[in-house]
């Protein structure tokens, strides 16, 4: 029961989740490389992991009082904030270590992403503000992937433009991040997007940034950029993404497991997608 308690509120399978956002930018390095480094890739696979551990537990701490009235939430407070302390250092600093060991010229955009993820979660800042949490999402994102791209291959202006599109996806589902949190930010009066402009405007602005970021990928295969088969898994999937959000898209709006369903379904189709083009990049 401790157990089942403690994994829950580490959110493990969540962090799993992010830390493919970040995965993926090894992944998409292969191409340009001669051939798997193994090592490396499953370096900054465990030290990706650690490194959300620790943001997770960071993100914990900092909203430790106001996660007490989140329903969803609530189940965070199993574990004390001097062992979510005590976590992040030591989850941070593991993840630090293979960093220093394996690339050490990575250690810079490690500690930046985890500088933007405090700032996202700090009190007064990020999340607690219209439009910078968003803001935020997208430049971590970016940063993030070109962290697992340089274990691969030196960054390039390939390995930017491809960060946009994984970025542009991240902040599009941050805000129904928002929408799900919606009565409980309100009620702790923490002013997020959908506080302010309310759960239908906040539910546009997130789908048009998924439209955007499929317009943006589409522009990436014109320019040769990115290859046909990466462009149909990802498109392939917005499509069943753009079904959802006609067909459910009203529901969420009053209707808190709605939301939830549809952004684990959203999650599962883009993840989908990424395995494919993963497998492909690795296999074929």
């Amino acid at each position: 029961m401790i157990f089942k308690k403690t994994i829950k509120a580490l959110r493990l399978a969540e962090v799993l989740l992010m830390t493919g956002f970040i995965l993926i930018g090894a992944i998409f390095a292969i191409p340009n490389n001669s051939e798997i480094l193994w090592v490396e890739l499953i370096a900054v696979s465990i030290s990706s992991y650690l490194l959300m551990l620790s943001v997770y537990t960071t993100n914990s701490l900092l909203g430790y009082e106001l996660d007490k009235k989140n329903n969803r939430l609530k189940n965070l407070n199993f574990i004390s904030k001097p062992i979510y302390t005590i976590s992040t250092i030591i989850f941070y600093g593991i993840s630090l270590i293979i960093c220093i060991f394996i690339k050490p010229e990575s250690v810079i955009l490690h500690f930046t992403i985890f500088v933007l993820w405090f700032l996202y979660g700090m009190p007064g800042f990020g999340k607690h503000l219209p439009i910078v949490g968003t803001i935020i999402h997208i430049l971590v994102a970016v940063v993030q992937f070109n962290f697992a791209y340089m274990f691969i291959a030196p960054i390039s202006e390939v390995s930017v433009f491809i960060s946009i599109f994984f970025a542009l996806l991240i902040s599009g589902g941050h805000l129904h991040h928002e929408i799900i949190d919606y009565e409980a930010d309100k009620l702790n009066k923490i002013k997020t997007s959908t506080v302010k402009w309310g759960v239908k405007n906040t539910k546009y602005f997130s789908f048009s940034i998924f439209v955007i970021a499929h317009s943006y990928w589409c522009l990436l295969l014109i320019t040769g950029y990115i290859e046909l088969f990466w462009f149909i898994s990802f498109f392939g999937g917005f499509l069943i993404h753009l079904g959802m959000f006609i067909s459910k898209g009203t529901k969420f709006e009053n209707n808190y497991q709605a939301r939830l369903k549809y952004r684990l379904i959203y999650r599962i189709v883009y993840f989908i997608c990424g395995l494919i083009v993963a497998l492909q990049i690795i296999f074929f």
